[in-house]
Order: C-alpha cells, then sequence, then structure tokens
C-alpha cells in the first residue's frame, strides 16, 4: 500500500513483483479505471516496478520483433557497426559490446536502437540537439517494419500508463503525455550473450542502474536474468511472464512526482549459458520539457530542482558511455 506495507510472494514463498491487469484501465467506467490507476500507483512508490497485462500489444508484432533482431545480431560485426549513429550523442542504430559502464565492469550487452522517427529536415536535427536523427538501418527492410510497427503500439499502451499515473495523483489525466508531442523515447533490441563468451571483460549483462527518463516498458524472452532492489535492499528475480510487459519507473519520474514513484535499481544476470534478447521501451518527454514537481497537486515542498527533460538525460549518457563521452571530448 501506500505505506510502504506491500509484500507480494510467488508460489515458492519469494517476495515477487507486482501484476496489475491493465484491461479496466482501458476499457472500463471512471470507477474501474480509477482503481487500476490506484494499482499502479501503489507499485510505483514501494516497488518502482510492476507486471502489466491486459495491455494490449500485440504478441505478433513482439515475436517477430524478437525473430528480426536475433538476425541482426547474427550478422557480421563490420555489418552491424555499419549501423551506427551518423550524428553524435545519439541513442539510435548499432550500439557495440562493453558500450555501457555502471561501476567499474562494462555491460556484457549490444543493441540496435531507433528513435522517434524524424525526417532529415526537422530543425533539431539539422541543429544537432542530442537524442535528434534520422533514424539509421541495416539493409533488411523487414527489421525497420517489424520495429517501427512494435515501437508505436509500445508507445501507445506507454502513454496509457503515464495516463493511468497521472490520474492517480489527482492530476490532469493528460499531465504527463501532453509533454511528451516529440518525445526522445528509444526503444532497443538487446543482445546478451553466454557469460563464457565475454568472461575475459565482465561477468554481468547490465551493471546495478536505474532508468533515466519516465517509465521503460520491457519484453524479455524467456531465459530471464532481470533482478530488481526491493525497499528492503534485497535483490528478487523478475522473471519473465507470458503475456506481461514489465513497467519501471525511471529517474525523471522520480524527480517529476517529488519522489512519490520510486525508481528502483536492477540489474542484469545472464547464466543461462545461451543467448538472451531483450527489448525496452525508454519513455522520455520532449527535449525542452521543464520537469517540475510542483506542478502536480499537492505540491508544497519540493524535493527536487526543475530541469531540463532532455538536458538531465543527455548528462546520464555522458556517465555511463563510453561514445558519448568521447563525443563530447
Amino acid at each position: 500500500d501506500r505505506a510502504g506495507r506491500i509484500e507480494l510472494k510467488d508460489d515458492r514463498g519469494m517476495e515477487t513483483l507486482p501484476r496489475i491487469d491493465f484491461t479496466d484501465f482501458r476499457f472500463g467506467d471512471l470507477a474501474e479505471r480509477r482503481a487500476v490507476a490506484r494499482r499502479i500507483a501503489d507499485a510505483c512508490a514501494h516497488y518502482g516496478f510492476f507486471y502489466l497485462t491486459g495491455h494490449g500489444v500485440p504478441e505478433e508484432a513482439i515475436a517477430h520483433t524478437f525473430e528480426v533482431g536475433e538476425r541482426f545480431f547474427a550478422l557480421p560485426l563490420e555489418q552491424r557497426m555499419a549501423c551506427r549513429a551518423k550524428a553524435r550523442n545519439q541513442n539510435r542504430g548499432y550500439q557495440p559490446m562493453f558500450d555501457t559502464k555502471h561501476g567499474d565492469r562494462p555491460d556484457g550487452k549490444e543493441s540496435f536502437d531507433m528513435g522517434f522517427p524524424l525526417p532529415p529536415d526537422d530543425p533539431d536535427v539539422l541543429a544537432g540537439l542530442p537524442f535528434h536523427a534520422v533514424n539509421t538501418w541495416p539493409d533488411d527492410p523487414e527489421l525497420r517494419h517489424a520495429m517501427e510497427a512494435l515501437y508505436f503500439s509500445m508507445l501507445e499502451c506507454g502513454r496509457n500508463v503515464l495516463r493511468a499515473m497521472a490520474m492517480a495523483l489527482d492530476a490532469d489525466e493528460n499531465f504527463f503525455v501532453s509533454r511528451c508531442r516529440k518525445p526522445i523515447t528509444n526503444m532497443r533490441i538487446l543482445h546478451y550473450p553466454p557469460q563464457e563468451l565475454i568472461k575475459d571483460r565482465t561477468d554481468i549483462g547490465a551493471g546495478e542502474h536505474t532508468d533515466k527518463g519516465l517509465i521503460t516498458l520491457l519484453l524479455n524472452d524467456r531465459r530471464g536474468g532481470l533482478e530488481v532492489k526491493t525497499p528492503a535492499g534485497d535483490w528478487i528475480e523478475a522473471p519473465p511472464m507470458d503475456g506481461a510487459i514489465i513497467i519501471n519507473v525511471g529517474r525523471l519520474l522520480t524527480r517529476w512526482t517529488n519522489g512519490r514513484f520510486v525508481s528502483a535499481v536492477h540489474r542484469v544476470y545472464n547464466r543461462t549459458g545461451l543467448r538472451r534478447y531483450s527489448i525496452p521501451q525508454f519513455h522520455h518527454a520532449d527535449y525542452r520539457a521543464v520537469i517540475d514537481p510542483r506542478d502536480l497537486p499537492g505540491v508544497t515542498d519540493p524535493k527536487f530542482e526543475p530541469v531540463v527533460a532532455g538536458d538531465f538525460v543527455a548528462e546520464s549518457f555522458r556517465g555511463d558511455r563510453a561514445s558519448w563521452r568521447e563525443a563530447a571530448a
């Protein structure tokens, strides 16, 4: 509950994340929608993570994107590297192994990213604003079509989750999404090789971290590996669940909600001996959106100063990505 007394157990008696059915928010009456919104807010206030079912993202689109993603990572390295972002300070295109680092070890993962589609003559693209560029695609139209279809389906799902969060905070339902008209939201397909193949560099897929933006929508294959730190400081597994998206709170939303929603620390270990794949979509506000907790109802004693959304996220990228630090040098 809101006082922090949530503690859910699985069939083995182990602590687990909340599971929330989104169907009533999407199709129910006002009372039903408010009930779902309260459950989401409770999960965000305690864990910062939850499973979402009834989300409306087509299973066929998810499966197809995993399929074409695996095909991309099977390409020779030189073909993957040819898909790196052409502009500086972007989260688009291919990101090579070990580029991201949390703590003293690099992350044992590589990714292919797409962002909100922009034309070459977009003013922010021409100005070289971070996160604003043309998407970089390999010579595989099926990959592009699959990723774009899933991107927009998940984008709508995420916007509905943000609407539920705003409702639970007694704000206008479109409080958050009205600042996401030209978002710097990106989606990536991640590949974690078996740890045996990268043990000379690292023993972890993704080190302990919190996400940077508003919320993350995460799709996993069946191999698991995600672990979440609870408020008590324990690590619990967050295994994939059929038909569910894992949602978690980012640091920017923690600031915006004045600390009411927590951005939980999490990590990934790929201990299966197999290749692991996941597809997260990181929801962000517009680059120039001012994130100020005083704009939400009931905030009279703000814990966080206002920040510009894009500047805040860009600074975080420079802290944990080698390619961003090199571009700034």
